[in-house]
């Protein structure tokens, strides 16, 4: 059935039937009893007015505005108020609706209102006629038409008021109220109202009602399309997981992963969605976990191609995903026809500023050139500086928030361009309001006076700068242009550097010639010392294969240092030398006695010798051992001395004259006089160091040396010697304050120890 203007409503005795049976209903039930259960849309209506719902799904046009009527008032529409709803086939699966709740008033014709009932005490109207009923009622037929851009639905209702209510509230006689009209989620219904017949007194109520989203408090437990499952998002070295929980049973979703860029949504993986049927874990790899990653999971639905979506962008605000994002990114920069053209090729919208710089060297920093060259990041797009001429010292810096993260120089792509790496430095021309002008240097990202840069040799090419920038060899760079008049000028300093280097070689040149000179000049000395120097030390010689043990006092450290120096300018000569001071570990482990005893029986059996250095801290050690008395208190000797052990390996020997092929002693003649050693142990060879260093060298390589040998050993000889002198000069620095008396009184070599206590050896 259509309604237009003058819709029909059946046959005139149903109508009358219809107004003898109202009554009763209004008195027994409620007007809502009169919808069947089991229909979608319903009307209700407030106390004292009769509602029915007529027709539905027809087409509701006002038509054409009738003049007003005769002399009976008429029911109009006064209000329109719109809520949320739902209309549900079953529980958890409705869809979202508007319910309509409209206001009733009485209204009289202009021709009655002039005409007032006499008597201000009258409260009720006398019962009149309306077309031919005897019971009279005022009955109107309300129309509600709801339209979207695709769509339109239209419901009829009819209203009845009886004519022996109280009337003395005539303009809110009651409210009726339509459930309801479906509407999408987040979708608009434009809502219209009106009564018919339709008079020129009441026009029309209109109304545009926006449906509820997902988040709407009875939307997720009750909509299907809203119950989306949780989605939360863990961590680890390697990869991130995102967990998909509470997907509701028998439902399906589907979830897509892109990354967010301004211009487009970038797909990852295969690019379809995801399908969804159960809870699950999506695992990605760390490099994909950017600042950019979002998801989205929506209802499988075949019916509803818009469904509502959830979305979840985790690493938005992680500052490691913004690193790994920089990481991944590149920028580019060329030179195309006198414009410097940069482009970021990024995963992500970064934020952040183009900042060139001016680099002096392929290593050397990039300082940024002025305010006004930056340019906000665009990523993806290709961005120009204007007014910035392409040089090949120019880099691009890509900052933000105070970090750079990407760089890009014009001097990495010179063998793409015309461009050739040479030495140039960074002029700024500043014109002056009184006509003159001043020139200063970029160093280090600072500007400085060009008579005082160091790059321009602290003016002395600030002449030749000058007369450069007038003939027009420098490249202007860039121009200032908010009226502070600087111009960047560019200038080769190759041809200055050319001349310098020049001048380096030939003072360079000099200076050989010089050396060669004097080495003419001091042949013979050369030729010794060549002859020196190419004798090779490790290459065996006559000291090879014999062994020393070299018996000491530790008087102090830098005694012990200069008996270090002696034994390693020996081994050096490929002589086999055991000392106390490289053998603390293993004298530790076996005790001094058994350590001498061992180093002792080695060295006589492969037919060495055992050196016996004298010094004043030995020979304080003898006489405390030999007990024989002095007037001046010594320094006690250490019970547990590796010297006083060996006295008591070697004593022996002397005592028993079999020292002279055996031992030798010696003693370093500038802290310790040969002729104060004890005439005891004068038996066997003493020499004193340096001085007879060669015939010291002598007896170790044994008899049997011949000339050629024997100049080897001079030879080293001199350069032990060298050494030595140095490091007795450090002894004798670091020597103690005290000095140790003579302990002995003068004797002669064939004087017999008569007398003397001597300790018993202690044999292992």
């Amino acid at each position: 059935m259509t309604c237009g203007v003058e819709p029909m409503f059946g046959s005139q005795w149903m109508a009358e039937m219809w107004l003898w049976v109202l009554p009763l209903v209004l008195v027994c039930l409620p007007s809502a009893c009169l919808q069947p259960a089991n229909i979608l849309e319903s009307v209700h209506c407030s106390q004292g007015l009769g509602c029915q719902l007529l027709e539905k799904g027809v087409l509701c046009i006002p038509g054409d505005a009738l003049p007003v009527p005769g002399q009976d008032p008429v029911l109009v529409l006064t209000q329109m108020e719109t809520r949320n709803g739902l209309r549900c086939r079953k529980q958890r699966d409705c869809i979202p609706c508007v319910q309509v709740i409209l206001r009733l008033g009485l209204l009289e014709s202009p021709a009655l209102g002039s005409k007032q009932v006499e008597g201000a005490d009258r409260t009720r109207p006398e019962p009149r006629r309306h077309h031919g009923n005897t019971e009279g009622f005022l009955q109107a037929h309300v129309l509600l038409s709801a339209e979207t851009y695709a769509s339109s639905h239209c419901a009829i209702m009819k209203v009845l008021l009886p004519r022996g209510g109280d009337w003395h509230n005539r303009s809110d006689l009651g409210s009726l109220q339509f459930n309801c009209f479906p509407v999408a989620l987040s979708g608009e219904l434009h809502i219209t109202a009106f009564t018919h017949p339709h008079y020129q007194f009441a026009q029309p109520l209109r109304k545009t009602h926006s449906g509820p989203d997902c988040t709407w408090h009875r939307a997720k437990d009750a909509i299907r399309l809203c119950q989306v499952p949780r989605l939360e998002v863990s961590r680890k070295l390697d990869k991130a997981v995102l967990h998909v929980s509470d997907i509701p049973e028998a439902q399906r979703f589907s979830m897509w992963l892109y990354l967010n860029q301004t211009n487009a949504f970038k797909e990852l993986g295969e690019g379809a969605p995801k399908l969804l049927t159960g809870n699950e874990n999506v695992s990605l790899p760390i490099d994909q976990v950017l600042p950019c990653l979002c998801m989205e999971v929506w209802p499988n639905v075949g019916s509803q191609e818009d469904s509502p979506r959830t979305h979840l962008c985790p690493f938005s605000s992680d500052a490691e995903a913004l690193s790994r994002a920089w990481k991944q990114s590149h920028l580019k920069l060329k030179a195309f026809e006198g414009t410097l053209t940069c482009s970021l090729s990024a995963p992500c919208d970064l934020p952040g500023e183009l900042v060139p710089c001016w680099r002096g060297a392929p290593d050397a920093s990039c300082h940024p050139l002025h305010p006004q060259l930056n340019l906000a990041l665009t990523p993806q797009v290709p961005q120009e500086f204007p007014g910035l001429t392409p040089h090949p010292n120019l880099c691009v810096q890509v900052r933000s928030n105070g970090n750079t993260y990407l760089q890009s120089c014009l001097q990495e792509d010179t063998a793409e361009s015309p461009w050739q790496t040479k030495q140039h430095v960074l002029l700024r021309k500043t014109e002056h309001s009184q006509g003159s002008s001043s020139t200063h240097v970029f160093e280090e990202g600072t500007w400085v006076p060009i008579a005082q840069a160091a790059s321009t040799g602290k003016g002395i090419l600030e002449v030749a700068l000058q007369r450069d920038l007038q003939s027009g060899e420098c490249t202007k760079v860039w121009r200032s242009e908010d009226g502070e008049n600087h111009e960047l000028w560019a200038c080769s300093l190759e041809k200055y550097f050319r001349r310098r280097w020049a001048l380096a070689w030939m003072m360079a040149l000099l200076g050989s010639c010089s050396i060669l000179l004097v080495l003419l000049l001091k042949k013979e000395a050369l030729k010794g010392w060549l002859r020196i120097l190419k004798e090779d030390y490790s290459s065996g010689g006559v000291l090879r294969g014999r062994h020393i043990l070299v018996l000491y006092s530790p008087d102090h450290a830098g005694f012990e240092r200069l008996v270090g120096t002696l034994a390693g300018a020996l081994a050096r000569l490929q002589l086999t030398v055991s000392l106390e001071l490289w053998s603390r570990g293993e004298l530790r482990s076996l005790g001094p006695m058994q350590w001498l005893h061992a180093q002792r029986h080695r060295v006589l059996q492969e037919g060495g010798a055992v050196v016996l250095l004298f010094s004043r801290g030995a020979r304080a050690a003898c006489s405390e051992w030999l007990g024989w008395e002095h007037q001046d208190r010594l320094p006690a000797a250490k019970p547990d001395s590796t010297f006083l052990a060996s006295l008591n390996c070697i004593l022996p020997d002397f005592l028993a004259g079999k020292s002279r092929d055996r031992y030798m002693v010696a003693c370093f003649e500038e802290l310790f006089p040969a002729d104060q050693i004890p005439a005891l142990f004068r038996s066997a060879p003493v020499y004193s160091l340096p001085s007879q260093l060669f015939n010291f060298l002598l007896a170790l390589a044994g008899p049997g040396v011949g000339q050629e040998k024997r100049n080897s050993l001079r030879r080293h000889a001199v350069w032990i010697s060298k050494c030595l002198e140095d490091a007795v000069r450090d002894c004798r620095e670091k020597e103690p304050s005290w000095r140790y008396p003579p302990l002995l009184p003068p004797q002669s070599d064939d004087t017999q120890l008569t007398g003397t206590s001597i300790h018993p050896s202690v044999e292992s």
